[in-house]
């Protein structure tokens, strides 16, 4: 399918951080050649393929579009864009997987001490925390952490991650589930 705009276009329309580009580019066009760069680079391992398209969306608009600015239209934009979202694709994977390479929550030490006086609430809350702390990617984490642990405002929360508040809660109803489903089952079974 040929794109309605040139090159030159899409990467005035992102650099201009025009929203209706932005969905073209991540959320249209090349959705199919993004998905299919995110299934390639993760492999068999079990990964969000949207949610590794919004975190390439981060990170091609961080500091102000740096990597785009890098990109020039003698070369077609969809094969300098298939190269990098393969590339970031690839990296991201690969560092969720060595940061979450830690022990399951039933098998860390102080999860299976008894400590005289402490509640089940507050035995849950270690247990939550713990299970926060094992969140990915990154993002997640530090949603979940900002909102449920630090009880920030939701405003402050999108300014720092450069997301809107509405992009924020479903990055929150995101993580949150799978919070529940990867860490926490046992609590919601009981």
């Amino acid at each position: 399918m040929s794109s309605p705009f040139s090159d030159a276009d899409i990467q005035e329309g992102l650099l201009g951080n025009e929203a209706q580009m932005i969905r073209y580019v991540f959320y249209e066009h090349f959705h199919t050649m993004l998905r299919f760069n995110a299934q390639k680079a993760a492999g068999n391992k079990s990964v969000g393929l949207d949610d590794l398209i919004q975190e390439l969306y981060l990170y091609m608009s961080r500091n102000n579009w740096e990597k785009l600015r890098k990109y020039s239209t003698e070369y077609p934009f969809a094969s300098w864009f298939s190269v990098v979202s393969y590339r970031f694709f690839k990296d991201y994977t690969h560092s969720m997987i060595d940061s979450s390479r830690n022990l399951p929550i039933a098998e860390m030490s102080d999860h299976n001490i008894s400590i005289a006086g402490t509640s089940r609430i507050e035995t849950m809350m270690i247990d939550i925390k713990a299970a926060i702390s094992k969140l990915t990617p990154p993002r997640d984490k530090e949603v979940v952490e900002a909102f449920l642990i630090n009880e920030e405002e939701p405003a402050e929360i999108a300014q720092r991650l450069n997301v809107s508040v509405d992009n924020l809660y479903n990055i929150k109803r995101r993580a949150l589930a799978k919070l529940i489903k990867d860490h926490l089952q046992e609590y919601v079974n009981r």
